[in-house]
């Protein structure tokens, strides 16, 4: 299974530059020239990249497989859960599912399972154990042994602070539930670790301001998402980005390039900051139409932002073989169009999900009648 992609402008974490890739299984090998007698002797795939962008696959580190709660108004709310389409669209090629404040009906098992076939389908899915309370509801007897023994199971979260849908964490509590993460996450060698939902109570975060006095945890472990609900939630974010954590804008309102001038506007450390779809009432593919808006419509460029949705949100993961295109990381690719920035290929783990603009698989379950066209009828048109 070798690919070669070829005369395309490569993003190296910094700047675009010319680059042919060479793919051999789910790893890049190789970026430079290879010779066209040993590309006819391995019988590599060429996919031609003239006049389009390679950049790392898209990380979502925030989206709700199952679908979204019913709390806007009963049962008949709950949002569809998320389909594998709804991903590839906009070149998202690696994601993480969280319950969120429905642990009733949505619930583990389910989360893993869901999370368990987008892998087998070819992206990258993990899932954290819990919901917005503490002590979080695992699948095993603690969160320690979820993560030891769950391998789609990476941490704990999305843990509820300041939020009238959750009570406020107790410190014991909530540290015994971040230690047991990132012991995990030692034992296992996973990331182990720590999601925070920030709500839009007074207090903040406060809670997470007390727990780094009176408890010896890391805030590098601690991803902390939601923090453009108001000015001075994002300034209490920045100072905990300060101190090494990593905080996240998530697209719920899909007010991206609002939220991310202001970060910028308080100076927040850029190294720090993520992008998360928070899908179930949109869809993961948000985060490349949020990208290409912030370029096209608000002037930025995609150099200084393209590391929001890709290597910093690898790294607040600790997922060492995402987010990068180097020889050795995982062939994650999302290839669009120079011009109007539009997706042509996506490549997750050296499969190539979607071809000249088109899904290369069946967007439904081996087994069932039903047929799902999201990409037919959510596609969207550049701002």
């Amino acid at each position: 299974m070798i690919k070669y992609l070829v005369d395309g402008r490569l993003f190296d974490g910094t700047k675009f530059v010319d680059a042919n890739v060479l793919v051999v299984d789910q790893k890049i090998v190789k970026l430079g020239m290879i010779s066209a007698s040993a590309l006819r002797e391995f019988d590599a795939e060429i996919i031609d990249c003239r006049g389009c962008y390679i950049v790392p696959g898209l990380i979502d580190p925030h989206l709700h497989l199952s679908g979204g709660s019913g709390e806007r108004g009963g049962f008949h709310t709950q949002a569809l859960e998320i389909l594998l389409s709804e991903c590839v669209v906009g070149g998202v090629t690696t994601l993480v599912g969280t319950l969120g404040v429905d642990t009733t009906t949505k619930n583990m098992p389910d989360l893993v399972a869901k999370a368990r076939g987008f892998t087998e389908m070819g992206v990258t899915a993990y899932c954290y154990t819990g919901g917005y309370d503490i002590p979080p509801k695992t699948i095993t007897d603690s969160v320690r042994n979820d993560i030891l023994y769950i391998p789609e199971i990476i941490g704990v979260g999305e843990v509820a602070i300041a939020d009238r849908r959750a009570p406020e964490p107790e410190l014991k509590d909530l540290a015994r539930a971040c230690v047991d993460s990132y012991v995990g996450g030692l034992l296992a060698n996973k990331p182990g670790i720590t999601h925070i939902h920030a709500g839009g109570g007074e207090r903040r975060l406060q809670t997470l301001r007390d727990l780094f006095t009176h408890h010896t945890v890391f805030p590098a472990n601690f991803h902390i998402t939601h923090i453009g609900r108001s000015r001075e939630l994002i300034k209490e974010a920045i100072e905990l980005a300060k101190r090494g954590c990593f905080v996240d804008l998530d697209l719920w309102d899909q007010d991206f390039a609002y939220w991310y001038k202001a970060y910028r506007e308080f100076d927040g450390p850029m190294s720090q900051l993520t992008v998360s779809s928070d899908a179930g009432w949109g869809e993961p593919a948000e985060l490349f139409y949020e990208l290409r808006s912030a370029v096209i419509k608000d002037g930025f460029t995609l150099e200084e932002i393209l590391p929001h949705f890709t290597s910093n949100t690898a790294r607040a993961l600790k997922l060492n073989n995402k987010g990068r295109l180097e020889p050795g990381c995982d062939a994650d690719m999302a290839i669009f169009d120079q011009k109007n920035l539009e997706m042509i290929h996506v490549i997750s783990r050296g499969q190539v999900l979607m071809k000249e603009g088109k899904l290369n698989f069946p967007n439904r379950p081996k087994d069932t009648r039903r047929d799902f066209d999201i990409y037919g009828i959510r596609s969207k048109e550049a701002p």
